[in-house]
């Protein structure tokens, strides 16, 4: 059985492979106006969600909760939807996608946040 670490760094890779292939992309269109959504991209889908990953990996405690299981879902649709909501703002076709996306992106991190230090930071021994 897959556990929570393998998934968050699983999706992670998914992320990023689509916005190193989106800066490939831009970069072969000479069109940089969606960069921040694809920095953003990166950011939020790979980099955070792997440090969500290997937390959890070094604090299988923390992991084995049913918050961290809704901690992957809510931090999973906050990455699928938070780069196209910042694109579709910059082209200007609306904000509603990036403005509820980016409270879940916060509510992702307000529970990481939680999850840390109700487990100690996963720092003591007891």
């Amino acid at each position: 059985m897959k556990t929570l670490p393998y998934w968050f760094v699983a999706v992670a890779t998914l992320f990023v492979i689509a916005g190193m292939a989106w800066g490939v992309q831009m970069s072969i269109a000479q069109d940089h106006l969606l960069a921040p959504a694809h920095a953003h991209n990166n950011l939020i889908g790979f980099v955070v969600m792997v440090v969500y990953g290997f937390y959890y990996r070094l604090v299988p405690a923390a992991a084995e909760t049913r918050l961290a299981l809704i901690h992957f879902w809510v931090s999973l649709l906050g990455a699928l939807t938070f780069a196209p909501g910042i694109a579709l703002a910059i082209l200007g076709k609306g904000e509603m996608l990036v403005q509820v996306s980016t409270l879940l992106v916060l509510a992702s991190m307000l529970v990481f946040a939680w999850t840390v230090w109700t487990n100690k930071a996963g720092l003591t021994n007891s």
